[in-house]
């Protein structure tokens, strides 16, 4: 399958179901309607406008596939990771970055992964890096308690949408251990049971009670570090600097 530019501007506004399916569903649909959309968002976060056409678009799976394995040919692995984590971002305007680069992508090929002199292009690049400083920095301070039942339980608060790119790396680290990794920023939750993952809405959620060994362990090492701080010298200011709050805040899961 091979896509073209778009040629003309229908000013329409295209809503979709938030999942990355549901949005090359959207290109599919303005690709083959030869429509240039001024908009596209996800329905449930939007304010409409009487002056807007708004068409919403149901997620297809063959439509998306075929838009995938198009830009696979054209910008590679590199190039569609990049806008996957661009679609995991908490950027109003995500949804158009993601669109007009794929146009770009279309017309230019792969050279469009390096034309950072591009707006759209370079905007893309500056908002993947945000998202992969981000999720590196969870798969680092994340930190799991022992619950009852063998369960273990991890708390995040990331700015973006990173649960679909932390559970592989946890579930590798993790084997055949069951956890689940909360993400109270957006009310998510990501479960695997041994066997297979999901990420499900949170609400609702109540943590397991902790095994009596988690609540040992964690003891202990307040013991540790309450021994080993010097009070005169506590430099919160540098504390903050090395792991800031929003990382320590839940290292210690469940309160």
């Amino acid at each position: 399958m091979e896509f073209s530019s778009v040629l003309d501007d229908s000013g329409v506004f295209y809503t979709y179901d938030g999942s990355f399916d549901g949005l090359l569903s959207v290109i599919y649909t303005a690709v083959y309607s030869r429509t240039t959309p001024f908009g596209i968002g996800v329905e449930k976060n939007l304010q409409f406008s009487f002056n807007t056409r708004y068409v919403d678009i149901k997620t297809n799976k063959n439509h998306s596939r075929r838009v995938y394995d198009a830009l696979f040919k054209k910008i590679g692995a590199f190039g569609l990771r990049r806008l996957y984590y661009v679609f995991l971002s908490n950027h109003p305007e995500k949804d158009i970055i993601i669109y007009k680069y794929m146009m770009l992508a279309f017309k230019n090929g792969e050279i469009t992964n390096s034309s950072l002199s591009d707006e759209t292009v370079s905007s893309a690049f500056k908002i993947a890096e945000n998202v992969s400083r981000e999720t590196e920095r969870f798969r680092q301070f994340t930190r799991f308690s022992v619950m009852k039942w063998g369960v273990q339980y991890g708390k995040i608060a990331p700015n973006n949408n990173i649960l679909p790119v932390l559970m592989p790396f946890f579930i590798k680290r993790l084997q055949i251990i069951p956890f689940v990794l909360h993400d109270i920023t957006h009310d998510l939750c990501g479960v695997y049971n041994a066997k297979e993952w999901y990420i499900s809405s949170a609400e609702g959620l109540a943590p397991p009670q902790k095994s009596g060994r988690e609540e040992d362990i964690e003891k202990l090492w307040q013991a540790f570090f309450d021994s080993i701080s010097i009070k005169e010298r506590t430099n919160t200011k540098l504390q903050k600097q090395n792991m800031p709050v929003r990382y320590f805040r839940h290292v210690w899961s469940v309160k």
